[in-house]
């Protein structure tokens, strides 16, 4: 049998203190190259891909430290190990994130390869046949491709199933929001705060449960962001504090570090692992008081970040501790909900590196911390929400009754006016008229979304085609993002919309319209 060590290439490895730029120009030097091993002081210690890096390098990280983006979780093989075995390893693991693996000799690296390349290699060497080697390997491909398909299918499935129920699930908690702001009694006010709670929980199990599905399958992918740690506390606070309220729970959040702090991570991602950690606290506690704390202390250039909720709920064994990360099931063999968020949150950590555990109190509850390391950003200002805006006519575009309805009701709040169309392509025509000043414009719309009504708009000819355009959807991941700027809209408010973050748009889209009618002026 051949040894993997033929299969290994000596140069696809980076330093352990590289920069995102270092690598992305070491990417472009190997265009066949799509990992390379991370090395500190010859050990390996990870893998690095070539679209990890691609996506840091478009959001602006390229003098940020790569350890963010370091995968651990790969296979590391002796250079005596035979190549068909590694082969086997390899695809009999379909959970595993990535396909490359590492070689050593007497611990020490020897060179990187591809499972890829291993395959093509195995199947067109014609002496495997002659030891059976072929049709063994042809036959682990053939399972992994149907398992492969049977995940894609059921990945889609979840996923369209999410987007199904986002829309309706939006409108129901925007609307509470809405009801929440008026002038009504204290029991309607609960009853709206408690509409708004049980919607706001349904949006993040379809979310987990999508979450979910991508990490077993390898295609969690995170987004690093300035993010200022202080805000992430006060977020939770917000998030959280009228749902432990009704529940009857005392609810302390505490940010314990440098108030201007901020680092580079995945701040949704870190948000959500704490939402899960509370909702599974919440889900114990019938009384007395949870604990959610982020600490935070510099080490070098890096932050070491140490999450933690404590509640006072009932006490565990040491079994139900063993397994409170588990995907639970419940009498009937149904999967519980707690379950899946504490599974997702374990996959979260793991994504970022991280360490989890759980730990019983001295009394009642259970106590759960992660930590972390993130390195450390720039500090920058954090963005005022602003005054409201100068009255202006509003053209809200979306193809669901319940969000136009929302969108109007802030547009009202604000002091403005608003008429609706129903498509991209009647947004078109309407802009036509010359009779709006900005432009809330969904997504995902049949006959033409907002990505092709955007488009068309910036190719009216004059002012029409300056018009401000801000973008509304629940797709709001970086990359999203980027391309609804790139086709000329000016922000970005996800769904379900927040009163505040639409009247910052506004704010921006109105400002960046009077900086280009300035900017015309001048030139004329």
């Amino acid at each position: 049998m051949t040894l993997i060590a033929s299969f290994a290439d000596q140069t696809l490895f980076v330093p352990a203190h590289a920069s995102v730029a270092d690598v992305s120009e070491r990417f472009l030097a190997c265009p066949e190259a799509q990992a390379f091993a991370v090395l500190a002081d010859s050990q390996v210690t990870g893998v690095i891909d070539r679209e990890a890096v691609s996506k840091a390098m478009t959001a602006g990280f390229a003098d940020s430290a790569i350890s963010a983006l370091v995968i651990s979780d790969l296979l590391i093989v002796d250079a005596t190990t035979h190549a068909e075995d590694v082969c086997r390893a390899m695809l009999a693991d379909p959970g595993r994130r990535c396909d490359t693996f590492v070689v050593t000799r007497d611990s020490a690296y020897l060179g990187t390869g591809s499972l890829a390349a291993l395959v093509e290699r195995l199947l067109s060497d014609r002496a495997l046949e002659a030891r059976g080697i072929d049709q063994a390997v042809r036959a682990v491909v053939d399972a992994e491709r149907a398992s492969s398909a049977m995940s894609e299918y059921k990945h889609k499935c979840i996923e369209l199933l999410g987007q199904q129920f986002r829309t309706p699930l939006n409108g129901i908690v925007a609307m509470a929001e809405l009801l929440q702001r008026q002038p009504i009694g204290a029991d309607a006010l609960a009853q709206a705060g408690s509409i708004r709670a049980a919607g706001e929980a349904l949006l993040r199990l379809f979310s987990d449960s999508i979450d979910l599905t991508r990490a077993e399958e390898g295609l969690l992918v995170l987004y690093p962001e300035h993010t200022l740690l202080r805000g992430v506390a006060d977020r939770l606070q917000d998030s959280w504090a009228l749902q432990a309220q009704q529940a009857g729970v005392s609810l302390l959040v505490s940010y314990d570090g440098d108030p201007d702090l901020e680092v580079v991570l995945d701040s949704g991602r870190l948000v959500q692992v704490f939402d899960n950690l509370i909702g599974k606290a919440l889900s114990y506690t019938r009384s007395g008081a949870i604990e959610a704390s982020l600490k935070a202390r510099l080490q070098g250039g890096e932050v070491v970040l140490e999450g933690r909720v404590r509640d006072t709920g009932p006490n565990r064994t040491a079994a139900e501790l063993a397994a409170i990360f588990d995907r639970g099931e419940t009498s009937d063999g149904t999967r519980a909900a707690s379950g899946l968020s504490m599974s997702l949150t374990r996959e979260l950590i793991e994504c970022m590196h991280g360490s989890l555990r759980a730990e019983s109190n001295v009394g009642h509850g259970v106590t759960i911390t992660f930590d972390l390391l993130a390195p450390v950003a720039q500090a920058s200002a954090t963005p005022s929400i602003g005054a409201a805006p100068v009255a202006a006519h509003v053209l809200v575009v979306d193809d669901n009754a319940t969000n136009r309805l929302v969108a109007e009701a802030l547009c009202e709040m604000f002091d403005c006016t608003s008429e609706c169309a129903e498509d991209g392509a009647e947004a078109v025509e309407a802009i036509k008229s010359g009779r709006f000043d900005l432009v809330l414009m969904d997504i995902k719309m049949p006959r033409m979304d907002g990505i092709a009504a955007t488009a068309a708009i910036r190719a009216l000819d004059g002012p029409l085609g300056q018009i401000p355009i801000v973008a509304l959807t629940a797709n709001v991941d970086p990359e999203d993002a980027r391309s609804y700027l790139a086709v000329g809209m000016c922000c970005v408010v996800e769904k379900p919309i927040k009163p505040e973050r639409l009247l910052q748009a506004i704010n921006t889209a109105l400002d960046s319209r009077t900086t280009t009618s300035s900017r015309h002026t001048a030139a004329a």
